[in-house]
């Protein structure tokens, strides 16, 4: 495809959402927020248990696995949850427990508390990105909705690629003039060896940062209305008929109404979903994704220690990591543009065999350029598949049921 008609296309998918209403942009804010502050955290979660808390290797992996299978179940049982409160209460509350959640984990020096904050987050998390994605299904039609979806996925990765730098200072720099004051070489505390007490850490202070952006998002949730666009269709010929009626072309602007939150049990939720076929499907491509998945959390959790150790405590760990979201703010609109039409089912797979085959260079070469083109290739491959499956997710699901 040349690229200026791809430019075009690009063009046409940003004027397609002009006149969506003012939740759509919103939800864009509070993604940008919530996925700033998850990323900064999530790459330096294990970091942070070793060096603050002074949890080994092993004890440090656990506890970030048990922190994503929280994720896993809380967002099985919210579900129902979601689709009983409606997208606007939901995003209030889950705000509300993150902000409670990180500023336990900041102000804490006790691993128990600090146990109970992560246990705490991953609650607050599965009502934020997961109800956002509800929402921009709601906030758009069929016409605009891909692209939508894409644009939701760069801005993600957008507050990803800023959060990477953010990172590297806090981590580094701070962490550098910390160190001197504190006239102490080690970066890991010993197994076994005793807490130390609370003090502003290079990890503290990327907490810190999360924070505050978590304040900027509860305030924003408090102008989110529970409302949906009504289908291209209809809204195409009420505005024929208004401007044939008033002989004037104006601007138009996507017709909306009141979303009525469902007031079915949660039980009847439950077994309308579980008897649709739709969700067996779903929950197949769900199953085939998993592995990839596993290979984003080695990214997060694996990979800025690995660095550490191979190459040195100022490695550039967070603008190593700053790669995946730069490239896919690059690659997801031009390949969502231009594979608008294609089934998201064939996008996801060729995606992931991309995607999977990025291990391979950390296997052949221990090098930060092994590292750097490990990064890449998934990034490529992520482009492809991950924002399609989020279309998918939405495409598939009935109305009122997308959180369960």
């Amino acid at each position: 495809m040349a690229m200026r008609e791809l430019v075009g296309k690009v063009t046409e998918g940003f004027t397609s959402l002009r006149g969506s209403p003012p939740e759509l942009w919103k939800a864009y804010t509070l993604k940008f927020l919530d996925s700033y502050s998850y990323f900064s955290f999530s790459v330096i979660m294990t970091l942070f248990l070793s060096e603050d808390f002074g949890y080994s290797d092993l004890q440090a992996g656990t506890i970030y696995g048990a922190w994503g299978a929280l994720v896993t179940l809380f967002g099985l049982s919210s579900g129902v949850i979601i689709d009983k409160l409606g997208v606007s209460v939901s995003l209030k509350l889950g705000f509300l427990i993150s902000f409670i959640a990180k500023c336990v984990i900041f102000i804490t020096a006790s691993r128990i508390q600090l146990l109970l904050g992560i246990a705490l987050l991953s609650f607050g998390g599965c009502l934020g990105i997961p109800v956002l994605a509800v929402g921009i299904r709601r906030y758009t039609t069929t016409e605009n909705r891909g692209f939508a979806f894409g644009l939701f996925y760069v801005i993600m990765n957008f507050a990803a690629l800023l959060s990477g730098p953010t990172v590297d200072f806090c981590t580094i720099l701070y962490g550098d003039a910390e160190k001197k004051d504190e006239g102490h070489n080690d970066r890991f505390l010993e197994e076994g060896q005793e807490v130390p007490e609370w003090h502003l850490s290079g990890y503290r202070l990327v907490v810190l940062i999360g924070i505050i952006a978590n304040v900027i998002a509860c305030l924003v949730t408090l102008s989110v209305k529970e409302i949906k666009v009504v289908s291209s269709t209809v809204m195409e010929s009420e505005i024929n008929d208004q401007e044939n009626k008033n002989g004037t072309n104006q601007n138009r602007t996507a017709a909306t109404q009141s979303f009525q939150v469902s007031d079915a049990s949660a039980m009847q939720i439950l077994r309308e979903t579980m008897t649709s076929p739709d969700f067996w499907r779903f929950l197949v491509v769900c199953m085939i994704t998993l592995n990839i998945r596993m290979i984003f959390r080695h990214l997060d959790a694996t990979l800025p220690k690995y660095m550490m150790r191979e190459f040195g405590e100022n490695v550039p760990k967070g603008t190593i990591y700053a790669i995946n979201p730069a490239l896919i703010m690059i690659l997801v609109p031009l390949i969502t543009a231009a594979t608008s039409k294609v089934d998201p089912l064939i996008m996801i797979h060729h995606g992931c065999y991309i995607s999977a085959f990025s291990v391979f260079f950390l296997v052949i070469s221990t090098s930060i350029t092994g590292c750097v083109l490990f990064v890449v290739v998934l990034s490529i491959g992520e482009a492809i598949w991950s924002p399609r499956l989020y279309d998918y997710t939405m495409q598939i699901a009935k109305e009122g049921r997308e959180g369960t």
